[in-house]
C-alpha cells in the first residue's frame, strides 16, 4: 500500500472505531514510545510491529453510580463484561481489516499478564528490553503476583493522546474520565502517530479522592512513578504492594483499612498493615473465598475449571470524572455506602457498618468464620 493510501486507510480505521462507540482513538509507534519500560515495545506482541491503534470505550455512568453507591453490583459487573467484549470485538475487526489490506495485525488482550492468564514469557526479550528493564526494574513481588503486562495499554494510550495519567495511575480521557475500557491493535503498518494530549489539558488536580476511596492504601501519598514516553514524561502515584489491590479487586478482601466502609468483597477480616504478614493472611482469605457461596455473574475463563472472577472494587478508577462535583459525589457514595455482606444464596448487600457486623455475628459459626475473625478456642 502506497504511503498516501496508508494515510487514508489509517483515517478510515479510526473513523470505524469511533463509529463503533469509542470516545477516543489514537496511534503510537516506536518513536512515540521511546524511553518506556519493556511493556511499551510493540514487537513483544508482534515481531513485525511498526505502530498500534489505541482506543477507549466509555462505560454507563448511571450503572457506575449505582455500583459506587453500593446499590447494585450485578448490573454494573455485567455491563463491564459486555463493554470488554465489545472492545475486544472492535479490536479483532480492526486487525481483520488490516490483515485484509496486507498488513500483520493482532489485537492486544487486556489480560496479557500472568495473573490474567497469559502464559508467554513476560520478561525482557532482547537487549533493548533488558536495558529498559534496568531503567524500570520490576520488583520480585510484581513478578510473583503477575502484574507485569506483555504490552501496557495504559502506556500506549498516554503516548498517543487517548488520555493522560491521573494520580491513580489510570488513564483519564478528556470527556469520560477514567471510566473507560481500553483496547489496542498492533500492526506492521507504518501509521503516523497522534500526539499526546497537551499537559495543560490534564484536569487531574491531585484531589487525592482516588486515594480516599481506596480501601487498602495501594497508592503512595508521597512518592510518584515517572515514565518517559517519547518526548513526554508522565507521572502518577507510586504503587504499593499489589496484593493489597488484587485482593480487594477479586473480593478476597472487603473491609477498608479504617473499618468504616468496604469494597464489594463481603469479608470483615482486615488485611494486616505489615507487608511481611500479608501473604499468609491472603492465603487464609483465599481459602475463605473458595468456601463462600458463588456470587452471581462474573467472568468465565473456559481454560480454567474453577470459579468465576468478579469485579469487587475499581473505586480509584470509577471515581475519576472530568467534573470535580461528580468526583466528590462518588467519594461520598463509596465511603458512606456501608459495608457489604453476603447472603446464603450468594448475592451481595450493603448495610450500615453496625448492621453488617450484626448480620455476620448472627451466622452459624461454620459460616461466620468465612467472614470475620472468630475465637474458636
Amino acid at each position: 500500500m502506497k504511503p498516501e493510501q496508508q494515510v487514508i486507510f489509517r483515517r478510515r480505521l479510526m473513523e470505524f472505531i469511533e463509529a463503533s462507540g469509542a470516545c477516543a482513538v489514537g496511534v503510537c509507534n516506536e518513536e512515540s514510545l521511546r524511553g518506556g519500560p519493556p511493556s511499551t515495545d510493540l514487537t513483544r506482541e508482534l515481531a513485525t510491529a511498526k505502530s498500534a491503534i489505541v482506543f477507549a470505550f466509555p462505560q454507563d455512568h448511571e450503572l457506575i453510580e449505582a455500583y459506587m453507591g453500593k446499590i447494585d453490583h450485578d448490573k454494573y459487573q455485567a455491563h463491564y463484561i459486555q463493554v470488554n467484549n465489545i472492545v475486544l470485538g472492535v479490536a479483532s475487526e480492526t486487525a481483520f481489516q488490516l490483515r485484509g489490506a496486507g498488513f500483520d495485525a493482532v489485537p492486544v488482550h487486556a489480560g496479557n499478564t500472568a495473573s490474567g492468564g497469559d502464559t508467554r514469557d513476560l520478561g525482557p526479550q532482547n537487549e533493548a528490553q533488558r536495558e529498559a528493564a534496568k531503567r524500570y526494574p520490576a520488583t520480585d513481588l510484581d513478578k510473583m503476583v503477575g502484574t507485569i503486562p506483555m504490552l501496557s495499554q495504559r502506556f500506549l494510550a498516554a503516548a498517543c493522546g487517548v488520555g493522560f495519567f491521573g494520580r491513580s495511575g489510570n488513564i483519564l480521557t478528556a470527556d469520560e474520565g477514567a471510566t473507560v475500557v481500553l483496547g489496542a491493535v498492533v500492526t506492521s503498518a507504518e501509521f503516523e502517530p497522534t500526539p499526546p494530549l497537551p499537559e495543560e489539558d490534564n484536569y487531574c488536580d491531585e484531589c487525592n479522592w482516588c486515594e480516599a476511596v481506596c480501601p487498602t492504601k495501594f497508592m503512595s501519598t508521597k512518592e510518584n512513578e515517572q515514565v518517559q514516553l517519547g518526548e513526554r514524561t508522565h507521572k502518577y502515584s507510586k504503587r504499593m504492594n499489589p496484593l493489597r489491590c488484587g485482593t480487594h479487586m477479586g473480593g478476597v478482601s472487603g473491609l477498608a483499612y479504617n473499618g468504616r466502609f468496604s469494597s464489594w468483597g463481603p469479608t470483615q477480616k482486615k488485611l494486616p498493615e505489615n507487608d511481611d504478614e500479608l501473604f499468609i493472611k491472603v492465603m487464609e482469605l483465599t481459602e475463605d473465598l473458595e468456601k463462600r457461596p458463588e456470587v452471581p455473574g462474573g467472568f468465565v475463563f473456559p481454560a480454567q475449571d474453577s470459579g468465576r472472577m468478579h469485579i469487587m472494587c475499581s473505586a480509584c478508577n470509577l471515581v475519576c470524572h472530568p467534573e470535580r462535583e461528580v468526583r466528590g459525589r462518588r467519594v461520598k457514595m463509596w465511603t458512606q455506602g456501608g459495608v457489604v455482606v453476603q447472603h446464603e444464596d450468594g448475592h451481595l448487600e450493603a448495610m450500615p457498618r453496625q448492621d453488617a457486623e450484626s448480620f455476620v455475628a448472627s451466622m452459624p459459626t461454620e459460616r461466620r468464620v468465612l467472614y470475620t475473625e472468630v475465637n474458636t478456642s
